[in-house]
């Protein structure tokens, strides 16, 4: 954040005035007006219609945004605590309960933490852990199975979403491996009880190390690809070339904007930062047919405007030149 205030500035602002309506084309003052802005080393502040919001959590959903950076590369070539992320800012955004049970789950797993610490100095008894087992059981069962829901909805969209960047040469699926195991089909009350058990049965590591090894904190999916010719399935993070990994990514979320539209009835707003690099021009123009069918408002950076420009014509075009408008 402290990257957008100017070079010997102390602070920035940004105001955008946002219509839930395809057909408005100028910022009513009876629109939704937001405003954001930031001292140096200081808070966000956010304002929505002139009234200050105090926790950004209240703020989670209200305007969807689905955004691509060269970062979200990370999605497929990164650590699980990135994939993990994505998937709670996703579900937060569509189910209110959902991101209550995940800070629920977060102060009992920081709690557990700390008792496992405490134990292996001998400052406190064992069984002081059971109450916080029990509290990250039905807490994180309901994480996993609310995961397990959405991350079949993304891989039905994500594949065909990419079997259209692709032209159809290449196969994606995506495999949910929660920690706990397969705890999804079963009925709740069996699953705390697998989850518990697998608490129990990871408790002696547990202590050694000093933390929780076992929950949705250590969950991860898998992005696994075929190839035309071969039918087996290889993860994507060894085996894809960069522009075969900025598809994947790319896939993913524009998939995201699909599950943010089922459920909520409205069409997220798309931001693609530099997403043309390393893509071949097959697949670029796979994804501005895409773009165009999806009929989404989409803003891109780049830095390759002819091949945007040359075949979309309707498109309004900005030109930014020493950080300054042109």
């Amino acid at each position: 954040d402290d990257e957008l205030i100017k070079h010997d500035d102390s602070w920035f602002y940004l105001r955008a005035c946002i219509a839930d309506s395809s057909d408005v084309d100028v910022c009513d003052v009876d629109e939704m007006t937001v405003e954001v802005s930031k001292e140096l080393r200081g808070n966000k502040k956010f304002k929505v219609n002139g009234t200050a919001i105090p926790k950004i959590s209240a703020w989670i959903g209200r305007f969807q945004v689905v955004f691509f950076a060269p970062e979200s590369l990370s999605l497929v070539k990164g650590s699980p605590v990135g994939r993990r992320r994505f998937l709670d800012t996703l579900i937060s955004q569509i189910d209110k309960s959902y991101l209550r049970q995940l800070q629920s789950y977060q102060v009992a797993l920081k709690q557990r933490n700390q008792l496992l610490k405490q134990i292996r100095s001998n400052y406190v008894e064992k069984d002081l852990l059971e109450p916080w087992d029990g509290l990250l059981a039905e807490d994180g069962v309901s994480i996993t199975k609310m995961r397990s829901s959405v991350i079949q909805s993304l891989r039905i969209h994500a594949c065909g979403k990419h079997e259209n960047l692709s032209d159809n040469c290449e196969r994606l699926d995506i495999v949910y491996r929660p920690s706990v195991g397969e705890v999804v089909e079963l009925p709740r009350d069996d699953a705390v009880n697998q989850f518990l058990a697998k608490l129990e049965g990871a408790r002696s590591s547990d202590y050694m190390r000093g933390t929780t090894s076992v929950g949705p904190h250590r969950d991860d999916f898998d992005l696994m690809i075929q190839g035309r010719e071969d039918s087996a399935y290889y993860e994507a993070k060894s085996y894809c070339s960069q522009g075969q990994q900025r598809t994947i990514a790319v896939a993913l979320k524009l998939a995201e904007l699909e599950v943010l539209r089922e459920h909520s009835g409205s069409t997220p707003v798309v931001m693609l930062d530099d997403v043309l690099s390393e893509l071949d021009s097959m697949r670029s123009k796979m994804l501005f047919d895409l773009l165009e069918r999806l009929n989404v408002q989409t803003f891109i950076t780049t830095t390759e405007i002819e091949m945007w420009s040359s075949s979309h014509k309707d498109c309004h075009i900005v030109r930014v030149q020493d950080g300054k408008i042109v």
